[in-house]
């Protein structure tokens, strides 16, 4: 009783912005001004008294196929919606591992890159191998080392505790980790944890022909600027990661990457 018809109309409005209700203004105003105003507080028809019963169904039919149409609408464009959500992320994602692919890591380390440049904080990567696949692959089948590779990335994803941590599969039995914001020294507290579950998991893989499964690790961090561009950084992942492997793998290796007077000469 408090409220005009007009401003019912407005607060159904305001109320329900994301579901369309028709509203029919059934008045005694019969004069341009009101039925303008009816209009515009939200009103979708507007009838004067008296009107006859066949009018007001009418009116209501022709409102409840608007509404039909409305919702259906509304469905088509969350499922189109989803449909393209689930694309976007099929075509970032590695379809085996679940892990994101060499397409999105290389989106994922020019955006980290230029907004560690920005912030001027550290960036770190891992480059990450796992030992012995090739025997493991050929001894056991192909299916046995896809199994060995989708429990190895559980174990990389359970130990990065942040949503701005990435595992990005680089190729084959390669894996990448982007670290945004994290120091050298925290970068390979979670490279040695990484490896220590491997090795741990290596023990617990039961396989008719057991191959000891390990992974070796080049971690490379850096504050970066215009000296050098995110692709001439990873090469000092990978040069760790070769020391990893040269050291006699199973093991965590730093790139020693030069101070930035030494990079701009």
């Amino acid at each position: 009783p408090e409220y005009t018809g007009f401003e019912v109309a407005e607060k159904i409005r305001s109320e329900y912005k994301d579901n369309w209700v028709p509203i029919i203004f059934l008045t005694g105003f019969v004069d341009d001004e009101n039925l303008s105003r009816g209009i515009n507080a939200g009103g979708d028809d507007y009838l004067t008294k008296p009107v006859s019963d066949v009018v007001l169904n009418a009116k209501l039919n022709a409102m409840h196929r608007i509404s039909e149409m409305q919702n259906k609408l509304r469905t088509l464009t969350e499922e189109l919606s989803n449909a393209n959500e689930k694309l976007q992320q099929s075509s970032i994602t590695d379809p085996l591992t679940g892990a994101y692919n060499r397409l999105y890591l290389d989106e994922c380390l020019n955006r980290e890159w230029f907004r560690g440049m920005r912030n001027k904080t550290d960036l770190s990567v891992l480059l990450i191998d796992v030992d012995n696949f090739k025997p493991l692959n050929d001894t056991n089948g192909h299916l046995i080392g896809d199994d060995c590779l989708i429990e190895l990335v559980k174990i990389f994803k359970s130990q990065l505790k942040r949503s701005t941590d990435v595992l990005c599969r680089y190729g084959g039995d390669e894996f990448v980790v982007v670290l945004p914001d994290t120091t050298n020294d925290y970068a390979m507290k979670i490279a040695e944890r990484i490896r220590v579950n491997v090795s741990e998991f290596s023990n617990r893989f039961q396989i008719e022909k057991p191959v000891d499964i390990s992974v070796s690790i080049g971690g490379a961090s850096y504050i970066p600027d215009k000296s050098m561009t995110f692709c001439q950084f990873m090469t000092y992942a990978d040069k760790a990661l070769y020391a990893a492997k040269g050291a006699g793998r199973n093991c965590v290796k730093k790139a020693d990457i030069p101070d930035k007077k030494n990079i701009a000469a």
